[in-house]
């Protein structure tokens, strides 16, 4: 003969949640991942990685089309992979000596004419 269990509802609803929370994995903290970013994401985005630019210079750079970007629903979207490889192509070494000799070469060159 089986056992008869005599509860309450709320003793009832826990034993449930229990049971149910018990064979469930834990829910895993939901991070917001995506690759696309709105204007203010992607300036925090180059700031945290040693690019800081004002709102006024990647407005500049968007409508020369000098960084990419896409229009969607009428707001600027960026992607951070394509806008950190464009910010890293802007950078140069502080003291490129090649283009240093170069122009002292040239600068020689006219003063001997």
């Amino acid at each position: 003969m089986e056992k008869i269990i005599i509860t309450t509802p709320d003793e009832l609803k826990a034993l449930v949640k229990e049971a149910v929370h018990g064979l469930l994995p834990a829910p895993a903290e939901q991070k917001n991942d995506t690759d696309a970013a709105n204007l203010v994401e992607i300036l925090a985005f180059l700031k945290e990685n040693g690019y800081p630019t004002s709102r006024g210079k990647m407005y500049k750079l968007t409508s020369a089309g000098d960084i990419p970007h896409r229009i969607y629903n009428g707001k600027l979207v960026f992607s951070r992979k394509e806008v950190l490889k464009w910010a890293a192509s802007q950078t140069r070494n502080r003291h490129d000596y090649s283009e240093i000799t170069r122009t002292v070469a040239r600068s020689a060159r006219r003063k001997m004419k």
